[in-house]
């Protein structure tokens, strides 16, 4: 985990250094405040209805506590002050002392729970979104080279469908076929590591990857698909046809080159139904993610669990659209340009 930790941090970095260090600072501020806006939200939600900061202990702490138990957490977590210094005082546990919070239900601090868990879906989410360009790029390549022909409209009806199937739907159908039919892949998902067991990596994450991916594919197409057809028509693409360039190197390297802006767009805005389906896809698949644990602490009522798990969701969010904000500068030169006269 620390090596993917590693090479992420590496790769932020060379976008900083490509976008430039003034635009990356004023978008981190950005989504600083948009971290700090949602988390403390969520932690004014978590605390409504208690009466007494011992109530509030009993019903973050879940289960049956002992009144000492209680106790021991209105005073650890601060929970007889005023919200903004109980805010304060979870900023300072989260990011310096990586305390989230203690799970009766699991006996463990909240840290121990999520940390072999976070993996997981940060691995379900980049696997799906690469299967989304993967199927999504070469399809809307092809559906804005041969527009209003009928291939074109069998794949607009194929992303309709893509896009208007719920992932549980999708996964269930998936599961049916694959694992309960056919076989092939197995009932129950376990955190196989590719660097432990690469095949048995692929046969636990192929199926939750697809499913997340095919309703994003469909909505990358639709975006990718109406781009291309405008840089199509584009007067530079028009001279390097008249140049004799190949309808091939015209298509990938001309116009799919400066139509990769809305792909990126996408990834972007489609970030939060990807959350939101890794918390179903998770479940069905008994995956041992993040969402998986967000569905059970919802359902035991692990409200100490809850708050911490959805701060580091946010959190995945707000580093991940900073990463799509800054690779806006390394595809486009006409970001960068404009950047430098800013």
């Amino acid at each position: 985990m620390l090596i993917v930790i590693l090479v992420g941090v590496a790769l932020l970095g060379l976008l900083i250094w490509r976008a430039g260090a003034r635009y990356a600072l004023q978008r981190l501020l950005q989504l600083i405040v948009v971290f700090v806006i949602v988390t403390f939200a969520i932690l004014v939600v978590m605390r409504i209805g208690a009466r007494n900061p011992t109530e509030l202990a009993f019903r973050m702490l879940g289960g049956q506590p002992s009144p000492d138990v209680a106790a021991n957490a209105v005073k650890d977590y601060h929970l007889d002050r005023n919200l903004v210094v109980q805010y304060l005082y979870w900023l300072r546990d989260f990011f310096v002392h990586q305390d989230l919070g203690y799970s009766l239900k699991d006996n463990q601090t909240v840290a121990k729970l999520l940390g072999p868990r976070v993996m997981t879906t940060v691995l379900l989410g980049l696997y799906a979104i690469i299967f989304g360009l993967l199927i999504a790029i070469p399809t809307a390549v092809l559906a804005a080279y041969k527009r209003d022909r009928p291939i074109d409209r069998i794949i607009n009806l194929f992303s309709f469908v893509g896009f208007g199937v719920p992932e549980v739907v999708l996964g269930v159908l998936l599961k049916l076929l694959f694992v309960v039919h056919w076989k092939i892949f197995p009932a129950v998902g376990t955190k196989m590591y590719p660097w432990n067991d690469f095949g048995g990596h692929v046969r636990n994450y192929f199926l939750p990857a697809l499913t997340l991916a095919i309703p994003l594919a469909s909505v990358y197409v639709r975006f990718l698909r109406s781009d291309m057809i405008a840089t199509l028509q584009a007067d530079f693409v028009t001279l390097a046809t008249a140049k004799g360039a190949s309808p091939t190197r015209v298509l990938w390297r001309h116009a799919l080159r400066n139509s990769l802006f809305s792909v990126v767009t996408a990834v972007g805005t489609q970030l939060g139904a990807l959350i939101g389906g890794t918390v179903v896809v998770e479940y069905l698949f008994d995956l041992e993610g993040l969402g998986s644990q967000l569905v059970n602490s919802v359902l035991s009522r692990d409200l100490f669990t809850v708050q911490s798990l959805v701060a580091v969701i946010v959190a995945l969010v707000v580093v991940i659209n900073l990463a799509v904000d800054l690779t806006y500068s390394v595809i486009d030169p006409r970001v960068r340009q404009a950047r430098a006269l800013a």
